[in-house]
């Protein structure tokens, strides 16, 4: 998650992206991806509130760490905007200190084509040691990236010691059964993502019956259709899964997307009328 643009926000400055430390020097270091379109973010408040949470698991963090990243974040966006990029903000922590750093980053967003046709995954022999705070893995995201690369997939779904896939290495997943019931991992083994927050609320609201139930690497030929959430991907079905086809024009998945999509577009409304009344 190398920063990338011309600029990046350290504690209060402005300064060239080019040549200045990837991260903020630091011990314990919390961070959030958010999508951003024409500089405003999308679903800023659930985006700071998880920021938030994941810090209060270790600090008790006294200063408006939402202003802060508000004003960041325009600092930045007055500097340098894009009509559509991901930015991350990452908290970092040497004592009681934290830095507070803003960068663009590479953002990658799938075409109409490959949201038609989905993606394929492959399966990953890995767990997050925390999973419901979002702290930065280095090593886990590299290699992780290195396998990827390797065999060409767009996403890797983590196995955990028990056999169960919790979630993507940056995304969530679900399963679709023949029935329509969709299957996901509980809270507690996850890190549960702002979209995949959003997307349960949408497929409840849409009366489509959800079991919080983590599916076995040997149970995923048993559904008919699967797809994963995130920043980037929003709501986007699967192709494959190691080779195991599935249906990617599944009806429901079409509905979660376009519904969510509505979302999005209503998040950023909010915070636009929110900067002008400020």
């Amino acid at each position: 998650m190398d920063c990338t643009g011309r600029y990046m926000y350290l504690d209060g400055v402005i300064m060239p992206a080019e040549g200045s430390d990837d991260l903020p020097p630091g011990e314990v270091s919390f961070y959030e991806v958010i999508r951003t379109r024409n500089g405003i973010p999308v679903f800023f408040t659930d985006h700071m509130k998880r920021l938030r949470d994941g810090i209060s698991t270790r600090y008790d963090l006294a200063s408006d760490i939402d202003a802060e990243v508000r004003a960041g974040l325009n600092a930045l966006v007055s500097r340098e905007k894009h009509d559509e990029i991901n930015v991350r903000v990452t908290v970092s922590f040497t004592g009681f200190d934290y830095s507070l750093q803003i960068c663009y980053i590479p953002s990658f967003y799938p075409s109409d084509r490959i949201v038609a046709e989905g993606v394929h995954l492959i399966l990953y022999r890995a767990e997050r040691i925390d999973p419901g705070v979002k702290m930065l893995n280095m090593r886990l995201r590299q290699s992780v990236n290195g396998e990827l690369e390797r065999r060409k997939a767009y996403e890797a779904l983590l196995v955990n010691r028990d056999g169960y896939i919790t979630e993507g290495s940056r995304s969530n997943v679900f399963f679709v059964t023949d029935g329509g019931t969709i299957h996901t991992a509980p809270d507690n083994l996850v890190l549960s993502g702002v979209t995949r927050r959003h997307v349960t609320e949408i497929i409840r609201q849409e009366g489509i019956p959800l079991m919080f139930k983590a599916v076995r690497e040997n149970e995923t030929g048993m559904f008919r259709s699967a797809f994963i959430t995130g920043t980037s991907p929003m709501v986007l079905a699967v192709k494959s899964i190691e080779g195991r086809q599935y249906d990617a024009d599944d009806p429901i998945i079409r509905t979660l997307r376009e519904v969510y999509a509505r979302m999005a577009d209503s998040s950023i409304r909010d915070y636009y009328l929110d900067d002008k009344a400020d």
